[in-house]
């Protein structure tokens, strides 16, 4: 069934819209992580089914579209869009997040944001809230998005020809690299904050 699945969407022309499609809806609407469509082109980009330069192009763009949405969504909606997107205690936990930490480092953040999970959405929102130069974030998340896409359509196009003929297990293998990168810059991005918050309170303590 997974076999025809992947079939019937690497020889159909709407797949590419698709890809553009899921990766726009899902900074304002995170129902399905939209890595799991690039990491789905980049395997039939591997048997060529599609070509690999279009999986990235739509994911990036889609991408882009998308984080500009939910940063007029921040700039200039109305509280209860904000609050709807982030609803519940930990999308405002991640909002809360992510308006700490852009006060902090700003742009950059918006690149690596993208490969933590909630970090997107909230990101962009936060820079649309605390009013981020919209020039800046333009930059900032058209190289995040570009990065974005290709680090994830690249790790389904190895993992489509690692295990050419059984993409069942392409994707699951795929899916658990993305799964652990996103998991390791997670946890690169938290002991660095407790090594800043750290070190203040060692400053204090000697005499």
């Amino acid at each position: 069934m997974f076999d025809s699945l992947l079939d019937a969407l690497g020889h159909s022309w709407w797949a590419y819209p698709l890809i553009f499609g899921f990766c726009t809806l899902d900074a304002i609407l995170p129902l399905l992580p939209s890595e799991t469509v690039l990491l789905t082109g980049g395997i039939l980009a591997a048997d060529h089914s599609m070509v690999l330069a279009g999986v990235i192009a739509m994911g990036a763009l889609g991408g882009f579209a998308g984080d500009n949405i939910a940063y007029r969504i921040g700039h200039s909606a109305e509280d209860w869009a904000r609050r709807w997107i982030t609803r519940g205690e930990r999308g405002q936990r991640s909002l809360y997040w992510a308006e700490r930490q852009l006060e902090r480092h700003g742009g950059p953040l918006v690149i690596v944001a993208r490969f933590l999970p909630g970090g997107r959405t909230a990101t962009t929102l936060a820079c649309g809230v605390l009013e981020f130069p919209y020039r800046q974030f333009l930059l900032f998340d058209a190289i995040g998005a570009v990065l974005w896409a290709t680090v994830n359509s690249m790790i389904g196009f190895v993992g489509g020809h690692a295990f050419e003929d059984r993409p069942l297990v392409a994707f699951a293998v795929s899916f658990g690299v993305a799964l652990a990168l996103a998991g390791t810059i997670d946890l690169v991005s938290r002991l660095r904050r407790r090594k800043k918050q750290s070190q203040p309170q060692e400053s204090s303590a000697r005499p």
